[in-house]
Formats: C-alpha cells, sequence, structure tokens
C-alpha cells in the first residue's frame, strides 16, 4: 500500500502519516484503539480530494479594487506569461494559488490551480462570468476559505 494518513469519521484532516514501509494495518489497529472510526486513506487520494474542496471555495469572483490591491502588497506576485493577471506568492494548498486579474476596469479573483493540467482563469472566464448578469463584488475572501 502506498504512503497513507490515518483519518477518522468527524474529522477532515489527517490524523497521522504512515509510510509505504510502515505496517500500516497495525498503526491504524492500534489508533483504532482510541478511535474506532479511523481508517486509512491514501495520501495521492488525499491531496486530490483537497486540491478539489479548496478550488470550490474561491471560484472566479468580481472583486472591489480595494482587495486587488491591498493583496498586491501581502506577498510578492507571481506573473505568468501564459495567464493573465498575476497570483499571490504563497500557495493555498498544494499548487492551489489566488489569481487576480484587472479586465475592463473591474477587479477579479479566484483560486487557480498551477499543477499540470489544473484550472487558471483566463479573459473568457470573466467575459461569461459577466454575461450571466449575476456577478456580484466581495470585498475580501468568502469566510469559508
Amino acid at each position: 500500500m502506498p504512503d497513507c494518513y490515518i483519518m477518522t469519521g468527524e474529522n477532515p484532516r489527517p490524523q497521522s502519516y504512515i509510510a509505504e514501509a510502515a505496517d500500516q494495518n497495525q498503526a491504524l489497529a492500534a489508533y483504532q484503539r482510541t478511535d474506532p472510526t479511523a481508517f486509512l486513506l491514501d495520501c495521492d487520494d488525499y491531496w486530490k480530494a483537497e486540491v478539489a474542496r479548496t478550488l470550490a471555495k474561491f471560484p472566479l469572483t468580481r472583486v472591489t479594487e480595494r482587495f486587488y490591491t491591498h493583496m498586491l502588497g501581502v506577498l510578492p506576485p507571481i506573473y505568468s506569461r501564459f495567464n493573465p493577471g498575476w497570483f499571490v506568492g504563497e500557495a493555498v494548498v498544494e499548487r492551489v494559488y489566488t489569481q487576480f486579474i484587472e479586465h475592463n476596469g473591474r477587479f477579479y479573483a479566484g483560486y487557480a490551480n498551477l499543477g499540470p493540467g489544473g484550472r487558471r482563469w483566463q479573459l473568457d472566464d470573466i467575459e461569461a462570468l459577466e454575461a450571466t448578469g449575476t456577478a456580484t463584488e466581495v470585498d475580501w475572501f468568502p469566510s469559508e476559505t
């Protein structure tokens, strides 16, 4: 079995890490003596799910200019010639970064996956968001992020 985490029923965060070479079943049995809901979860599966959960928390959103300019000064920005705007210089989780874009006098932000094959926001996405007529402006990250 590959590297895995011990997880528990109610807690979405790993409780312990167990290397591939370790006796994972023995470690799980010991943990289950104090928490019978414990189970093993492959590390790769955990991180794929964590990236998906994180991306869902802050999709492309119109933001205030104040939010945009404040975040520009928090950490050094990361610029990419292949993507509009800039990324906050520290990942939210794994390769998920907050992307900020200025377009047509408005400001936008959302979590973007800079990993291989990951989703980055493009100007077409902004046009599609504005075309819905439902875009609202936020002044800070959503509370659940």
